[in-house]
């Protein structure tokens, strides 16, 4: 198992950056010229931000400033959502291209939520430990 030294090691993130530079390169120039720049802004900072998030969180000392950080990497991830909602239902995209962008954030959030147990277990591990 490889040691992860840097925020750039988790999956989680390089799958959240990845997704950020698509949404931005790929999914919004769909979008009608008009919104482009407002739905399109919206759902470049809301994706940008998750991936932001987790790396802010990730040197974090703290089990309480790592989910609070890892908590605003998931609201962001909920945002992109919705902005991706809002595409769809405007028929900015398709419905393929929306379950396409969908089945990412879903990934993205089980990666997430993988990431704040796994911080969690090593807590405990570690308070359990200190008192030995």
């Amino acid at each position: 198992m490889k040691k992860i030294k840097s925020f750039k090691d988790l999956i989680v993130w390089q799958r959240a950056s990845s997704l950020a530079k698509d949404i931005s390169t790929k999914l919004v120039p769909l979008f009608p010229k008009v919104e482009r720049f407002r739905l399109g802004d919206q759902i470049i900072r809301s994706s940008r931000s998750v991936a932001s998030q987790i790396s802010e969180g990730f040197r974090r000392h703290t089990l309480r400033q790592k989910h609070y950080f890892y908590g605003v990497a998931f609201s962001s991830n909920d945002e992109t959502e919705n902005h991706l909602i809002e595409a769809k239902n405007n028929k900015y995209i398709s419905d393929k291209t929306y379950k396409f962008y969908l089945n990412r954030i879903i990934r993205v959030r089980i990666l997430l939520s993988r990431l704040t147990k796994s911080v969690r277990a090593l807590e405990t591990a570690r308070k359990s430990h200190d008192r030995s």
